[in-house]
């Protein structure tokens, strides 16, 4: 496995289409025979109130969070080429022509090759929807919706396996499988198949992600002056998340674990105080850092490896680490582990435990107990299942 390069991905460009007022295009009429056809009108200026600079189009564009403005950018330039193509206006966009787009992209031929998934189709139009409000015009997606709804039965029953409509979710990392994949790391860097300071980053990552009840972004992002050690245990600073694109923060707590291989606590004054001992000494910035095969660590000198050396590790990266562990740990389905597996795993192990739905949202920094009760009434079902006393 290969460390992308530190430090993240560059700024998306700005949606200037989504947070300006656009005039919509003209039509193209059919030429008739010996007949001049006029050219169209220009459209007229937008007064000055309605006018936002390209300066105050990409501030307001920083404030949707990075995924959702990467997803924004190609959502819209498809609807948009497939708009230039029929000869639709995209903004506004009638209702007819929202309904007529799900039509086509539910269809056999797409810009998508296959058609997508019900919830991809969900997001291209949630992206519409947007960029209207953004422009400050009306978007009616009712029929647009019921188009969908179809789709989504259509699908569900559909006869070809392949096709036939499931929510694919990442296999989730209980404790005993977490528990597995750090052995496995271990007697990978024993045997001398990866480096020692890898093998205690990756460590550090699974068990990270675990207690944290993490999400990428929120992992990724963490810098050394985000932990607060205390007699009892730390406190995460986290400064923003998918929950919270205001970045007002929320603190998570972090217990000392049963196990010093799975405790969070000591494994990561055990990472700070690598990183200090480092030439040069590391004591602030990114905390989880690329390492190259010689065990450089990201944003050191001589760091070798692809891209910018920032020192921050890519969020695509801690789903390497934890694919890479579970194919070592010879987990089912390993090649199809992600770093959500180790958030939903532990929701769910938390709910199997006794916590509370509302204690799991709060400590995983979810917005409604909608998603929480899924791993709830999953995690109860085992530790209290409806036919535990029936005596199969």
């Amino acid at each position: 496995m290969t460390d992308p390069q530190d430090g993240g991905r560059a700024p998306s460009p700005p949606l200037p289409a989504l947070v300006s007022r656009q005039a919509p295009l003209p039509r193209t009429e059919p030429a008739v025979t010996g007949t001049a056809v006029p050219s169209p009108p220009a459209p007229p200026e937008s007064p000055p109130d309605e006018t936002l600079s390209p300066e105050a189009a990409a501030m307001v564009t920083a404030g949707l969070a990075d995924n959702t403005t990467r997803a924004y950018i190609r959502h819209w330039a498809t609807f948009t080429r497939w708009c230039e193509l029929t000869g639709r206006t995209p903004l506004p966009a009638t209702r007819e022509t929202l309904a007529e787009y799900v039509h086509h992209l539910t269809g056999t031929t797409t810009q998508y090759g296959r058609p997508p998934a019900p919830a991809s189709i969900d997001a291209m139009l949630s992206c519409v929807q947007s960029a209207h409000k953004l422009a400050g015009l009306d978007c009616d997606p009712r029929l647009a919706r019921m188009a969908l709804r179809a789709y989504r039965k259509q699908r569900a029953a559909h006869p070809d396996p392949a096709l036939r409509h499931r929510v694919r979710r990442a296999p989730e990392i209980d404790v005993n499988a977490l528990r597995a994949m750090i052995t496995a790391i271990g007697d990978a860097a024993d045997a001398g198949r990866i480096h020692p300071l890898r093998a205690e980053r990756d460590q550090l990552v699974l068990v990270l992600g675990f207690a944290m009840m993490g999400r990428r972004s929120e992992v990724a992002a963490l810098d050394i002056e985000d932990l607060t050690f205390t007699p009892r245990g730390l406190v995460i600073n986290v400064l923003r998340s998918k929950t919270d694109q205001d970045a007002v923060g929320s603190e998570v707590v972090l217990k000392h674990g049963r196990r010093p291989q799975t405790d969070p606590v000591a494994l990561l004054r055990t990472w700070v105080a690598r990183l200090a001992d480092a030439e040069p000494p590391i004591t602030g910035g990114p905390l989880l850092r690329g390492i190259d095969k010689h065990g450089r660590l990201g944003g050191t000198p001589g760091y070798a490896a692809p891209g910018p050396n920032t020192g921050r590790i890519d969020d695509e990266t801690l789903n390497e680490i934890v694919r890479d562990a579970a194919i070592r740990a010879e987990l089912d389905n390993a090649a199809a582990h992600t770093f959500h597996g180790l958030r939903a795993g532990a929701a769910t192990s938390a709910a199997e435990a006794g916590a509370a739905p509302s204690t799991i949202q709060e400590h995983g920094r979810w917005t409604s107990l909608a998603m929480v009760f899924r791993y709830w009434r999953r995690g109860s079902a085992w530790a209290n299942n409806a036919l535990d006393d029936v005596g199969l």
